[in-house]
């Protein structure tokens, strides 16, 4: 096999797409959220305080209309509170959403067992260590 970055593009498109269907149809199915909002959920429950939209932004590289559409599917439904304006908007997750997040990660660890157990431990390490360098 080659190591030329189309190959790896490829590779990586294909495999992204084979793990991600199962999981993203569970949170649609199960809780009513895309995969958008439950990464921003995860990212408010990590935070101890109000989180500003613009960092939100940042920390999940998310399209600024599907940061939006997620900011108020999921106010809408409780899960998160949003105070202030402008470049000033701040985003909070409310206890909830905390319950929400909760019931979501079961969820997630029952759809991604099987194409995880796949592999070994030592390789999961390893490719979760890889493809959080091409992130950034």
């Amino acid at each position: 096999m080659t190591a030329e970055p189309w190959v790896l593009w490829e590779t990586l498109i294909a495999a992204t797409q084979r793990w991600t269907t199962q999981p993203a149809d569970a949170l649609r199915n199960n809780h009513g959220i895309t995969v958008y909002d439950y990464r921003l959920l995860r990212l408010l429950a990590r935070t101890p305080r109000p989180m500003r939209k613009a960092v939100t932004h940042t920390a999940l590289d998310l399209p600024p209309r599907s940061l939006d559409h997620s900011i108020t599917r999921l106010a809408d439904r409780g899960y998160l509170t949003v105070t202030g304006r402008g470049t000033e908007k701040r985003l909070a997750i409310t206890d909830y959403g905390i319950e929400l997040l909760e019931a979501v990660i079961d969820t997630l660890r029952t759809a991604t067992a099987e194409p995880a157990t796949a592999l070994p431990p030592r390789d999961r390490t390893v490719l979760v260590t890889l493809l959080n360098r091409l992130r950034h």
